[in-house]
């Protein structure tokens, strides 16, 4: 079987998972009033799923910029891992900065499931499997934005998708680690945070304190 169809079965799982998404996506930005062409140069350039939601969310509601940086910043963390987990193959690589931008969670997932990768198709598979990603990523957003500017659809409710994706993150984190005292503390801070800052400042300043209550009190946690 070709290699190239090969890599392209192995994505389709994620085709199916980015294109529901990402229409989301796309209709949550008409609904805050954003073009077409802004969606999907924000995919483009951004390319980080539920920081996508929150940067939307947060130009329209005029957010503090340290705090839109912070937070995507914490949100994407992860990614210095994934780099380092492949770090000795993307070395090797001829497209190695394309890869390091387009890598994803799904496509470090498939990556790292492979069995066949050596020196001769090395490039294919780890850039091809990042485009094909990003290409079903970018495709359903500008398509969603496309299909809700131009139909009269009804938006009422369409902001708490933002609420549903954090709360499916956070239950998906609290399956895999249960530590109780987290979850209460992340939950407390929340609350609290709602009368101590400001709203403009309430999600960076909220996020301020649990590390540094984390930090302080970090063998009760």
């Amino acid at each position: 079987m070709n290699l190239k169809f090969k890599i392209f079965q192995s994505t389709i799982a994620v085709m199916m998972g980015y294109i529901p998404l990402g229409f989301a996506f796309g209709l949550y930005g008409a609904s805050m009033g954003f073009e077409s062409w802004v969606m999907g140069l924000t995919s483009v350039m951004v390319y980080a799923g539920s920081v996508e939601f929150l940067l939307i969310a947060f130009i329209a509601s005029g957010a503090n910029l340290w705090g839109v940086f912070f937070i995507s910043f914490m949100l994407n963390f992860r990614h210095f891992f994934y780099t380092l987990g492949l770090l000795d193959e993307i070395k090797k690589l001829k497209f190695r900065y394309y890869f390091i931008y387009a890598l994803s969670d799904e496509t470090y997932a498939l990556i790292k499931s492979r069995n066949d990768i050596d020196d001769e198709n090395r490039d294919l598979v780890f850039n091809l499997t990042a485009f094909l990603n990003q290409i079903y990523w970018v495709f359903s957003v500008i398509l969603g934005s496309i299909v809700g500017s131009n139909l009269n659809l009804d938006y009422k409710g369409i902001e708490f998708s933002l609420a549903a994706l954090f709360g499916v993150l956070s239950y998906e984190v609290f399956k895999r680690d249960k530590n109780i005292s987290v979850a209460l503390l992340g939950f407390g801070i929340g609350i609290l945070g709602l009368f101590i800052f400001p709203l403009h400042y309430y999600l960076f300043g909220s996020l301020i304190l649990a590390m540094v209550i984390l930090i302080i009190f970090k063998r009760r946690f």
